[in-house]
């Protein structure tokens, strides 16, 4: 959660890395295993159909099948552990949980906006054919300049403006959201026998019943976005506006 971002995102790094390891260790001790067993059957020898040894011979040979594959599935496994370490590491979306996320969407707003406005001067001095002016522009190089002033490909297209436009409406809402989530308090709101908590330092809506909830709610509470944290003992979603209108209407109905 938002008080400890940075350990819990540190913490599932060094986990799916552990992981990883394990499984690799896994594989390699499967892989050896299965060699060695293997390595006992004569090369080229066939199954002796009707032979007394038959029966133990397949089921020898069938443990060094298996064994393999769990070699195989352990491999697997430690690969995708380590890509979800380096998922995690080169993540650079902004977490609503980040203490630091509002001043990252504020860099990144202006960031959006400057390009938004260096392509627009782009254009237009690629229309007036004005290469000097286009150079003069901070973002600018004589490759782009190349680039660019193609007949197939003249100037930045629609498509990027508009692409850039959405993204800095969508920058913008995102922070409102925030700036609204941090300027609530931390509060409690009794409805019968449960109770729904503002945590704002925590970022999270929370619930806390009485007892376990029935089957029945607890299937409303995770089609509402409600996931249960053993360490809080809660049900809880990320605050919005509307996770709190839920959460009050889940308690009331």
């Amino acid at each position: 959660m938002k008080h400890n971002f940075h350990e819990r995102k540190a913490n599932r790094i060094d986990h799916a890395k552990k992981q990883a390891k394990k499984n690799e260790e896994l594989s390699d001790s499967l892989f050896e295993k299965a060699s060695k067993m293997a390595s006992i059957v004569p090369m080229g020898q066939p199954i002796l159909v009707g032979h007394h040894s038959e029966k133990s011979d397949r089921n020898y040979r069938n443990k060094i099948h298996n064994t393999f594959g769990k070699a195989f599935e352990a491999e697997d496994k430690a690969k995708y552990y380590h890509d979800k370490a380096e998922t995690i590491e080169s993540n650079d979306a902004i977490s609503s949980d980040d203490p630091e996320a509002l001043a990252k969407l504020k860099d990144k707003l202006a960031s959006l906006q400057k390009s938004q406005d260096f392509m627009k001067a782009a254009n237009q001095c690629l229309r007036k054919k004005d290469k000097e002016g286009f150079l003069k522009l901070e973002m600018a190089t004589e490759g782009m300049w190349g680039e660019l002033n193609c007949p197939n490909n003249f100037g930045f297209p629609h498509y990027k403006f508009s692409n850039n436009s959405a993204e800095i409406r969508r920058i913008k809402d995102r922070i409102v959201q925030l700036q609204k989530i941090q300027a609530l308090e931390t509060k409690e709101i009794r409805i019968g026998d449960s109770t729904i908590v503002i945590n704002v330092e925590a970022n999270r809506v929370q619930i806390l019943f009485n007892s376990i909830p029935p089957e029945e709610m607890r299937k409303k509470l995770k089609l509402n976005g409600f996931r249960w944290s053993p360490t809080q003992g809660v049900w809880q979603r990320h605050i919005t506006n509307y996770a709190i209108y839920i959460a009050k209407q889940l308690l009331t109905v």
